[in-house]
Formats: C-alpha cells, sequence, structure tokens
C-alpha cells in the first residue's frame, strides 16, 4: 500500500507538472486561442472559453451531492488488476502511434483503426481479464446531480453567447451526416467506455483515485495529438493536453464521483455533436 500511495503520488505530480507547463506554454505561443477541432473553417476560441466550461463543471460535480457516498474502484486481485492495466495501456500507447506513423488522422481509416483498438480489443481484454470493480452505492443523487452538471457545463460550452459558431463545410449532408454519426459511436461512446470505464476503473484501483484520474485524462489528450495535430509536436502536445485534457478531467471526475456511464457519454457527445448538428440543420435549411 505504501508504495501504491508513493507511485500515484509520483504520477499525479508529474501529471499536474506536465498540465502546467502545457498551459504555460499554449498561453505564450498562442495568447488569442486556438481552433478546437480540426475541420476546415473551424474558429479560434479563446482560452478562457475553452477553460471555464470544464473548470464549472468541475467544480460542481465535486460539491454535489455534498455528501455523495463514495465508490471506490477495487482490484479483484493483484495479478488480474496488473495484466488487465498493462494490457488497456498497451493499446492506449499503440492507438495514438498508429494515427501518427499511418498519417491516417481524420481519414475514414481512424475511425476503423480506432474501433478496432479501442473497442474491440479493449473489450476482449476486459471480458477475459477483467481485473477490477467498482463498489457502487444506491440512490437517485446519481442520476440528478451529473443531469444538473450537465445542464450547466452545455450552457457554458455550447450556448453561451460567447461560444463562436462555425461555418457550414462544403460537403454532401448525407456525407456529413454519416461521418457525424460515425464520430459520436466511436468517440462519444467507445472512448468513454475504453478511457473511464475501462482504464480509468484499473487506474484508480492500482494507483488511487487521483493520480487514476489525472493520468487517465493525460492518455485521453495525447490520443488526439493525430487527429487534432497541425505539424508543431510540441505546440500540439501542449494543445491537447489543455484542451481534451481538460475535457478529460472533466468526464474522469464526474465517472469517480457519480460512477453513470450514462452522463459522461451524453457529455462526450454534446461535445462532438452539438456543433455538428447545427451545422447539418444549417446545410440542410
Amino acid at each position: 500500500m505504501r508504495t501504491q500511495n508513493r507511485l500515484g503520488t509520483a504520477v499525479l505530480l508529474a501529471c499536474g507538472a506536465l498540465g502546467a507547463v502545457s498551459l504555460v506554454t499554449v498561453l505564450v505561443a498562442l495568447p488569442g486561442g486556438a481552433p478546437v477541432s480540426r475541420d476546415p473553417g473551424a474558429p479560434t476560441v479563446p482560452w478562457w472559453v475553452t477553460l471555464l466550461p470544464a473548470a464549472a463543471g468541475i467544480a460542481l460535480t465535486l460539491a454535489i451531492p455534498p455528501r455523495a457516498a463514495p465508490q471506490p474502484a477495487i482490484g479483484k486481485s493483484p495479478a488480474r488488476l496488473a495484466s488487465s492495466l498493462w494490457a488497456l495501456l498497451a493499446i492506449a500507447a499503440l492507438f495514438p502511434a498508429l494515427v501518427l506513423a499511418l498519417d491516417i488522422g481524420g481519414s475514414p481509416a481512424y475511425l476503423l483503426v480506432k474501433f478496432l483498438l479501442i473497442t474491440v480489443a479493449a473489450a476482449a481484454v476486459v471480458a477475459t481479464v477483467k481485473g477490477a470493480r467498482i463498489d457502487r452505492a444506491s440512490g437517485s443523487w446519481r442520476w440528478w446531480a451529473p443531469a444538473l452538471v450537465i445542464v450547466v457545463w452545455t450552457a457554458l460550452s455550447q450556448v453561451a453567447p460567447w461560444n463562436p459558431s462555425a461555418s457550414a463545410p462544403d460537403v454532401d449532408p448525407a456525407y456529413f451526416a454519416v461521418a457525424a454519426l460515425l464520430t459520436a459511436l466511436t468517440a462519444g461512446v467507445g472512448e468513454e467506455l475504453f478511457y473511464r470505464r475501462w482504464l480509468q476503473t484499473r487506474l484508480e484501483a492500482a494507483l488511487g483515485a487521483w493520480p487514476g484520474i489525472a493520468l487517465t485524462a493525460l492518455l485521453f489528450a495525447l490520443m488526439h495529438v493525430g487527429s487534432h495535430g497541425s505539424g508543431d509536436v510540441l505546440l500540439d502536445l501542449a494543445r491537447v493536453v489543455v484542451v481534451q485534457g481538460s475535457f478529460g478531467l472533466l468526464v474522469g471526475i464526474m465517472w469517480w464521483r457519480y460512477r453513470n456511464l450514462t452522463a459522461i457519454i451524453a457529455v462526450h457527445l454534446i461535445v462532438n455533436g452539438w456543433g455538428a448538428v447545427a451545422l447539418l440543420l444549417q446545410m440542410l435549411a
């Protein structure tokens, strides 16, 4: 247990240091903000607009309900926990490496590789080895509390007037709708299953709750380098750690606090789909 605590503390400090360095880097290199999407014509968004919704969502998640019952992640056995965790970490490292090596970010092949690795392969690991369980609590708060967080976060991240709107892309509406649906399934559902339900749960059991949340958010952020990159590797790394990492912290803390997979999938579907639906309506108008 003492070794676990020391390792968890080291992981948490390392993730915090990398997050701080990344934030300073983007504030210096890109003081006006940056696009949060690789899509052509995506508007530049100021950093406070990007970070405010996640910060507000995290604060609300930690505050409501004020006396939420703990729901710890527990390893079923040291051997099973280690086996499943190392296999999932290997998948988490392999996916962005393949995307960068094959240069498939933003292509249909990207969605296929993502599905095969973080959904099919990861599901096989979990079904075969398992490795961890969650000591779940009961109560209606597991639904109304995350629903309130989602409403406030959506208002700040999607509805508030400071959020810019993108122009409709010059593509066939049917193609755009299919691409948006596939993205919703592989990102909104597949990524939350992999990064939160499967990987974070095991990292929490192995390292402790906060190191597990932080490391999962970092790995989730780094997954986006290949699909959101601009060619400047160091700046791309800093940008995804700030943008996707802050979002990963939000859904990671929501998962730890509420253990409600439906809620975090809903958040992810909103962040990927709200703008896409608005653009599709523009294209069909």
